[in-house]
């Protein structure tokens, strides 16, 4: 009995099975042979579904719901631009299509989607823009540059989503023109920044920054130090944002140089000197003094500034004296009394020889030079003086010049009396003159650069 009621379940399914496929066949066979494209039939981007060939042309070429697709963040979207585009097609291609086309594809309704590359296409990109600007998702950030701040740190760029409508249009343009299926991820659009983090510019300029807020240039003037550091050289530094480059202006170097030299310099200047017999004299000029190279010094220091080489050092100096500070004198010295004719030498702060001299005679001439000098020489066994030149030439074995006008400490054998007045009528012509066996020991005690303070 089942069995029976089994069959005549299964004949009504076949029927309507064939019903189906007869309907199937009575409403798709319809457009076959009727001339028409299928019902689900697109080509170069235009609906033709149930169309005959001429329609479809007609379609085709007025651009009639021409259509491109957009996706944002995997959202997409249709958007109808054929108010923009007109486009004009073969016949003879848009016939192929239909030909290619089989019953059995009419039969189950399978979709269709051809591209026809049209004969001419034309775009209107003004208007183009006016519907994409309109249809188009409103960007939510623009991008910015990465660039460095008036702290000099570096600020990373901006990713925005503003769509660069001109690069978009041109390859709309462009691809209405080959017929082919169209669809366009808005992200590869995007206005980018032009310069990353990354960018090889960016890049050297912060490194640039990193070695200039390291460096730390540091002058030293005995306990005292001048530093040029960061928070010094960022002061000159200026950055161009259109060339990307950073600069590191060095004008100011020159003033830097000449306020060291005002601040230390002691060459030339009055000192306040504690004498042995006489209290506390005050001394003008000599040739001991510390006087700083502006030029060189600025040279050497620029040269710095453009390797960012760190360093402690010296300015380079036309004189120098023995120590930095108040007293540039020391406690090693020879002092030399004029009124007293007298010589005294002091190691360390202890008084070591003393002797009576002779100093210069007391015309503009022969005079010696007073001021805070310094021994810059030693020799043995010479002539001082010329016949010709200075009516003299006299044989010492000691010889320590202490200044520019070519006066020194020397023996003088050819006298046997120091002291007294006899510099007033005898007096040499500009030199200490000592006895010779003070002489010798006093030049194997001093060292060149030692201070020699006439007064």
């Amino acid at each position: 009995m089942w069995k029976k009621r089994l069959l005549v379940v299964a004949r009504i399914l076949v029927c309507f099975v064939l019903l189906g496929v007869a309907g199937a066949f009575l409403y798709n066979s319809k457009e076959y042979f009727g001339n028409q494209f299928g019902r689900k039939t697109f080509i170069s981007n235009t609906d033709v579904s149930s169309l005959t060939v001429d329609e479809a042309i007609a379609v085709m070429n007025a651009s009639e719901g021409f259509s491109v697709e957009f996706s944002k963040d995997g959202v997409r979207q249709d958007i109808d631009i054929s108010a923009a585009v007109t486009r004009e097609f073969s016949k003879d291609e848009v016939t192929q299509c239909k030909k290619s086309s089989t019953f059995q594809e009419y039969l189950f309704g399978s979709e269709k989607d051809y591209q026809v590359k049209p004969a001419r296409s034309l775009v209107d990109e003004e208007k183009l823009r006016e519907i994409l600007e309109r249809s188009l998702p409103q960007a939510t950030a623009k991008s910015e540059d990465a660039y460095i701040n008036e702290n000099f740190e570096l600020v990373p760029e901006i990713f925005g989503d503003e769509v660069d409508f001109d690069r978009l249009i041109a390859d709309i343009t462009e691809g209405i023109g080959t017929g082919l299926k169209l669809d366009y991820k808005l992200e590869d659009y995007y206005i980018m920044p032009k310069y990353t983090k990354e960018n090889e510019d960016i890049v050297k300029v912060v490194q640039e920054i990193d070695d200039y807020s390291e460096m730390k240039i540091e002058y030293e003037f005995g306990e005292e130090k001048e530093v040029i550091d960061w928070e010094k050289l960022k002061k000159y530094l200026t950055y161009d944002d259109k060339k990307i480059k950073l600069t590191l202006k060095t004008k100011w170097v020159d003033k830097f140089v000449q306020d060291l030299s005002k601040k230390y310099n002691t060459y030339g200047k009055t000192r306040k000197f504690k004498t042995t017999k006489d209290g506390t004299v005050e001394i003008q000029g000599g040739i001991l003094g510390w006087w700083i190279n502006q030029d060189e010094t600025a040279k050497q220091l620029r040269k710095l500034l453009k390797q960012k080489k760190s360093k402690t050092l010296e300015p380079v100096y036309r004189n120098v004296a023995v120590q930095h500070g108040d007293d540039d004198v020391g406690d090693t010295y020879v002092e030399v009394s004029i009124e007293r004719q007298h010589v005294w030498y002091y190691k360390n702060g202890k008084l070591k020889m003393e002797s009576d001299c002779v100093t210069g005679k007391l015309t503009k001439d022969r005079k010696t030079t007073v001021g805070v000098h310094r021994l810059y020489g030693k020799q043995r066994d010479r002539y001082l003086g010329t016949i010709a030149v200075q009516g003299y030439r006299s044989f010492v074995h000691y010889w320590m010049p202490f200044n520019w006008d070519g006066q020194g400490l020397h023996d003088a054998s050819w006298r046997n009396k120091f002291g007294g007045k006899i510099y007033k009528s005898g007096g040499s012509h500009g030199c200490v003159n000592l006895p010779p066996s003070f002489a010798g020991k006093l030049y194997e005690q001093l060292e060149v650069g030692t201070p020699v303070i006439v007064y």
